[in-house]
Parts: structure tokens; C-alpha cells; sequence
């Protein structure tokens, strides 16, 4: 036991006291991914990283920025710690003390640009992070430059597109702005098809502003948006604002959480008969559609339809069904109930495959799929067809399970 004991510490001791990685031996970085520093004020070039007055080699005017060169790919992590960083430049690399002036990592965009401010009072800076005691009412300004808020190698906690922009002023000359709420942010996207509005909805200016109280809420509809806007941060939800076009003019709405995200409707104008009891739902999805109270069955009017689902107007707001389901959750088996439900006695012969199904009623939802029977590919005769309100056909055969519905 001793022996080993001492063979063991032995090792350690070798590998300990072995040969350790110089910076110099050490992978560096791939110039690609080396950020850049935006000078704020001049900055002296220095021969070395010991960056004494006797080793100053040239100078760096404000407002550029400059290219960092490698450094090890492990220091990445650390590198908007450090004070004294090497950087490419005219002279080839040299040396800064980042501790002489006023910096901000990342690359300074040269463009001029007008940001019409809509917040109440907008914070006037020498420099990021360093604020004046002036701010600016809601006004236009002309922009000549900006940079991004977040920093290289570490984690944002504000949105990814803020920016920091040096505008001009008459008073003060040339200042820094972080405005968080400015008309030209909300240009949105492009929104392919149409949204359901869900509840009756107040229209805004801009997103974030107040609603417009002299202007009527919109009702419940389907409509084409204009655009998208959305706002992620953080852990907080995403808040999603449609542009739309009113009579008054192109207006912003924001979707609730059980409004958001439902895009992709077709706008239709029909009646449909329910046959059977149903539910309205709060959104178009099975995998956490929460039904409201059990609906007799009746005559509804359909205007928006999207994946077998059907966005109906009903107690003045906007409700979904899905009327494949309902119907396909009472078929019994029993011919003569079914036969007032749509099924019809067939003798179609099937060609099933691979990707044929079978379940034990005719609607996939995929809380069921562990359930379904697959096949090998075969020819079947089916004694009975139903087809769904979505126009999807379904086969009643008979099975080494009993009796199932097949989508072949």
C-alpha cells in the first residue's frame, strides 16, 4: 500500500513540476474574431505593454475605431477587463493604455440619420457612460454615428439593437444619446398573410406609447398587418406589436399573450353547421388549446380559417373551433349514429404505406400519435369513409386491434 502511495504522489509531482504553455506557445485567436475599440478621446501608441512615456511611438485621434490584434483564444472571455491591449495600426501593432480616455468596445457605424424622440426626456452624455446633467424633450435630431450597446465576449441584457448615438447639437456640440423609445426603432417586419384580432383592440402611434383614447378600438377581425415589430429581452415574453392600416391612418396594435403569434390566417366569409357539442378555444393549437364551457350544437360564422381551424366571432370577441375534432370525438362505430354525422358505407380498396396511420378516431392530434398503428405496404378494402370538414378522407377497417380509421 505504501509503495503505491508513494508511486502515486511521485506522478503528480512529475506532472506538476512538467513544462507550462507560455502566452506565447499558447492558440491565439483568429484575427476574425478579435473585436474592434472605438477611441472616445486621443490615445498615445506605445513599443510595448509596459506603456511608459519613453516608449511613445505615435497617436491615436478620437472617434475611430481600431482593430484589436490576436491575443490567446483562453483570454477572450476577459478581454473588455483588460487595460492595456494591443492593436493594428499604421506603425504595425502597437500598444494602448486604455485607462488614458474614453472608450467603448465594438465598431462605430459613420451614418447620418434623423431619430425623432418620443420619450418625455432623453439623457444627454459626454460619452457612454458618462451622462451630463442635460436631456432632450421629444424633438428630431440628427444622428452622425452610432455603436451597439453590448459588448464583445459578454452577455447583453438589453435588446441586441440598442445602440448608442452621437448626435449634434447647437448648444453642446456633438453629444452622446441611448435612446430607448425613438419612432425610426419600429420599422417592424414584414408579416406574411393575416393575424386574427382576437378582442376589441386599442390602436397606438408608436409601440410602448399610450393608446390613442380619440380614436376607436378596433373589433374583432382578421386583417393584413402592415408589419411586426418585437421586442425580446432577457427572460421577459416577447411583446409583439402589428402595424395596421385604419381609416385614420397606419396604427399600431399589441397582442395580448393569447393573441400572439397566430399568423398565417385565411380570411373567409362562410356559414358552418357544428352537428355535434364543441368548445371554443383561445388559439388555434391542440398542444395547449384550453376549451371554454361545452356549446350546443348550431350554425356559426366563420372568418378565418387556419389549419383545420376556424376563427368564428362569438360574444363579441374572437373564438376558435375546430370542427374536425368535435365531430370526429362522436363517431361511435355505430353506423346509424355516425351515418348523421357524415359516414358513408364503402368498399374502397387502399394502397397503405409506411406513412399510412391508424387511430381510433379520425383526427390526428399529437397527444395520439404514441397510439397509432402504422403498417407495412398492403392493400385493404375499408367498409365505411368519412371525410372532415377539412377534406381530409378517413377509412373505417378492421384491424388485429378491432376497428380503427385510417388516413392511407
Amino acid at each position: 500500500m505504501t509503495k503505491w502511495f508513494i508511486l502515486l504522489l511521485a506522478t503528480a509531482m512529475a506532472v506538476l513540476s512538467g513544462p507550462q504553455l507560455s502566452h506565447a506557445e499558447q492558440e491565439l485567436a483568429a484575427p476574425s474574431v478579435m473585436p474592434y475599440v472605438t477611441l472616445l478621446d486621443d490615445f498615445t501608441l506605445y513599443a510595448s505593454s509596459e506603456t511608459r512615456p519613453d516608449e511613445a511611438i505615435g497617436a491615436l485621434s478620437a472617434l475611430q475605431s481600431v482593430h484589436l490584434a490576436p491575443i490567446e483564444s483562453s483570454r477572450l472571455l476577459d478581454i473588455t477587463r483588460m487595460d492595456k491591449v494591443r492593436v493594428e495600426t499604421w506603425l504595425g501593432e502597437a500598444w494602448i493604455n486604455l485607462k488614458e480616455g474614453s472608450y467603448k468596445y465594438g465598431k462605430l457605424e459613420l451614418q447620418e440619420q434623423t431619430l425623432t424622440l418620443l420619450e418625455q426626456e432623453t439623457p444627454i452624455y459626454e460619452s457612454p457612460m458618462k451622462m451630463t446633467a442635460y436631456g432632450l424633450s421629444p424633438q428630431q435630431v440628427q444622428a452622425v454615428a452610432s455603436i451597439s450597446v453590448c459588448d464583445p465576449y459578454t452577455p447583453c441584457y438589453t435588446n441586441a439593437n440598442d445602440k448608442w448615438y452621437l448626435i449634434q447639437t447647437s448648444w453642446l456640440g456633438n453629444k452622446w444619446i441611448r435612446p430607448y423609445h425613438f419612432a425610426e426603432k419600429y420599422k417592424g417586419d414584414p408579416v406574411e398573410g393575416m393575424i386574427a384580432i382576437a378582442q376589441e383592440s386599442e390602436v397606438y402611434l408608436f409601440p410602448f406609447d399610450n393608446p390613442m383614447t380619440d380614436e376607436p378600438k378596433l373589433p374583432p377581425q382578421v386583417v393584413k398587418p402592415v408589419a411586426k415589430y418585437i421586442q425580446q429581452t432577457r427572460m421577459v415574453p416577447p411583446s409583439v406589436w402589428y402595424q395596421i392600416d385604419t381609416p385614420k391612418g397606419l396604427r399600431w396594435i399589441h397582442l395580448d399573450s393569447y393573441g400572439y403569434g397566430f399568423e398565417g390566417v385565411e380570411s373567409v366569409d362562410l356559414k358552418l353547421d357544428i352537428p355535434v357539442p364543441f368548445y371554443y378555444y383561445r388559439s388555434p393549437f391542440d398542444y395547449y388549446a384550453e376549451p371554454s364551457e361545452q356549446q350546443q350544437p348550431q350554425a356559426v360564422h366563420v372568418i378565418g380559417r387556419r389549419d383545420g381551424w376556424y376563427f368564428v366571432l362569438a360574444d363579441d370577441s374572437g373564438k376558435w373551433i375546430n370542427p374536425a375534432k368535435e365531430i370526429a370525438s362522436q363517431l361511435t362505430g355505430d353506423f346509424e349514429n355516425d351515418a348523421k354525422l357524415g359516414v358513408k358505407q364503402s368498399n374502397a380498396r387502399l394502397d397503405l404505406t409506411e406513412s399510412s396511420i391508424a387511430l381510433d378516431t379520425p383526427y390526428v392530434d399529437s397527444s395520439l400519435l404514441n397510439n397509432a398503428l402504422t403498417f407495412t405496404p398492403q392493400t385493404i378494402t375499408a367498409s365505411r369513409v368519412w371525410t372532415s370538414p377539412n377534406g381530409e378522407s378517413w377509412y373505417y377497417i378492421h384491424t388485429w386491434q378491432g376497428p380503427k380509421w385510417v388516413r392511407p
